[in-house]
C-alpha cells in the first residue's frame, strides 16, 4: 500500500478535475480496494496543512509559536481530531442514514474521492492559516480569506458527491453542509476557532 508519487499527482489531479469534467475524472481515481486503502494511508499528506493550522491556532490563543508548536499537548489533539473529522463525519454519518450504501460499489468510490478531496481542502484551508500564522493578516482578514477558500472546497464536496454517488443537488449539498458542520462544529467544540 505503498504511495507512490504519480498516484499522488494522479489522484489529486483527479478529485481536482471532478469538479470541471465530472464523471470524466473518476478514471484518474483508484476505485479499487487497494485504491481505498490507498486513499485513507494519504491522508498523512495533511500534516503540512495540520502544522499551519496549529501555527495559527496557537497564534489565536496567544501562545507564542517560538516556544514550538507542539508544546500544548490539548491544542494539538484539537487540531489533528478536527481534521480526522473531516475525513471521517461524512462517510459515517451516510453509512449511519444508509446502510444499504455499504453494499454499493458507489460508496466506495465515493469515499476515494472523498478522501482525495479531503487532502485537496486542508491544502486550501491551511493558506489562510499560514498567512494569520505569519503575522501577514489580522483574525479578520483571514476569516475573510478562508471564506474565499471554503467555497472552493465546498464545490470539491459537492463535485465528488454529486459525481461518485450520482447524487442530486439537494443531496449534494447537504453532504457538503454536513461536512462543514462535523468538521467546525468539532473544532468549536474542542476550543478551535477552525481556519
Amino acid at each position: 500500500m505503498a504511495l507512490a508519487a504519480d498516484d499522488v499527482a494522479r489522484s489529486l489531479r483527479g478529485s481536482w478535475r471532478l469538479m470541471s469534467q465530472g464523471a470524466k475524472a473518476l478514471p484518474e481515481l483508484d476505485l479499487s480496494s487497494e485504491g481505498f486503502l490507498r486513499s485513507y494511508g494519504a491522508a498523512v499528506l495533511t500534516l503540512p496543512a495540520m502544522v499551519a493550522v496549529l501555527a495559527a491556532e496557537r497564534s489565536i490563543a496567544g501562545l507564542p509559536n517560538s516556544d514550538g508548536l507542539f508544546h500544548s499537548a490539548p491544542l494539538v489533539i484539537a487540531v489533528i481530531a478536527s481534521q480526522a473529522a473531516a475525513f471521517l463525519c461524512v462517510p459515517a454519518l451516510l453509512v449511519a442514514l444508509a446502510p444499504h450504501l455499504t453494499r454499493s460499489p458507489a460508496l466506495s468510490g465515493f469515499i476515494i474521492a472523498w478522501n482525495w478531496t479531503e487532502i485537496l481542502s486542508a491544502g486550501l484551508l491551511a493558506v489562510p492559516a499560514a498567512v494569520h500564522a505569519i503575522g501577514w493578516s489580522t483574525p479578520e482578514i483571514a476569516a475573510m480569506q478562508w471564506l474565499a477558500f471554503a467555497a472552493i472546497v465546498a464545490r470539491l464536496r459537492y463535485a465528488a458527491a454529486k459525481v461518485t454517488l450520482g447524487a442530486e443537488h439537494g443531496l449534494a449539498m447537504t453532504i457538503v453542509c454536513a461536512s462543514f458542520l462535523g468538521q467546525f462544529g468539532l473544532a468549536r467544540l474542542l476550543g478551535l476557532w477552525g481556519f
